[in-house]
């Protein structure tokens, strides 16, 4: 147990899927040197009863408005004392038992991924070995297996709360490509992912895309005379 691990759960009104990640982290023990903090937006339909049941699993618990998940998750970096930080939200959950154990036969770089396993439609979303240059323009790294070292948000700063549905895409365009941070990936699956939350939602398929649109626009400077961007700023000035 060579880290100490932060695993950050950011919650609302997550009555029917709160209990899967909350089992989940509790047959973590094998792994004992990590903490659990729970970020709650203020919930009013049970989630606090479920979350109750684990207190004394949970370092800290905010309940609370906020400004949204990115908000929330900014909130839960600021609490976080472990060398890395996984952000498991609610309905998410590690795929082993022994997920928290592989950090200890990895290298000490500033992100640390695995793979996701989708649990409705039960593909496996792998990550890649090594980042290619422009990797991060056509697929996004999953969050969810991810272990970031919790230094690089004091160093390049935290999720970007002006965006509701990309603010993990933009914090890994600017970590990677703005500042080069060091990539590890692992073998295996981290996590298992929820996808019934908002970034799979098809209602919010258009702010998803022009969200997308302008961390590319940011952060990858070809991509502004594609045809793909072009289209996209047609779109945003005409919806």
């Amino acid at each position: 147990m060579k880290y100490k691990i932060t695993i950050i759960t950011v919650c609302l009104n997550a009555y029917e899927t709160i209990l899967a990640t909350c089992e989940s982290i509790s047959k973590q023990q094998n792994y004992a040197n990590f903490e659990w903090i729970v970020i709650d937006g203020g919930s009013t339909d049970g989630t606090l009863d479920i979350l109750e049941k684990y207190k004394d699993l949970i370092s800290v618990l905010v309940s609370e408005p906020d400004k949204g998940i990115y908000d929330a998750m900014n909130k839960g970096i600021l609490h976080a004392k472990g060398q890395y930080l996984l952000f498991l939200n609610a309905g998410d959950s590690f795929h082993e038992s022994y997920t928290l154990s592989l950090l200890d036969h990895s290298s000490n770089s500033d992100l640390i991924v695995g793979n996701l396993f989708f649990s409705q439609s039960g593909s496996v979303g792998e990550s890649p070995q090594i980042l290619s240059k422009d990797y991060l323009l056509k697929v996004m790294l999953p969050h969810q297996a991810t272990f970031f070292r919790r230094d690089i948000f004091d160093q390049y700063g935290r999720f970007d709360t002006s965006y509701c549905i990309a603010g993990d895409y933009e914090m890994f365009s600017r970590l990677i490509q703005k500042y080069k941070v060091s990539y590890t990936h692992v073998p295996g699956i981290i996590a298992n992912f929820d996808e019934t939350g908002i970034s799979s939602n098809d209602k919010f398929r258009h702010l998803r895309k022009k969200e997308n649109h302008r961390v590319r626009w940011k952060y990858f400077p070809r991509y502004r005379f594609t045809l793909k961007s072009i289209r996209q700023m047609v779109r945003n000035l005409t919806g």
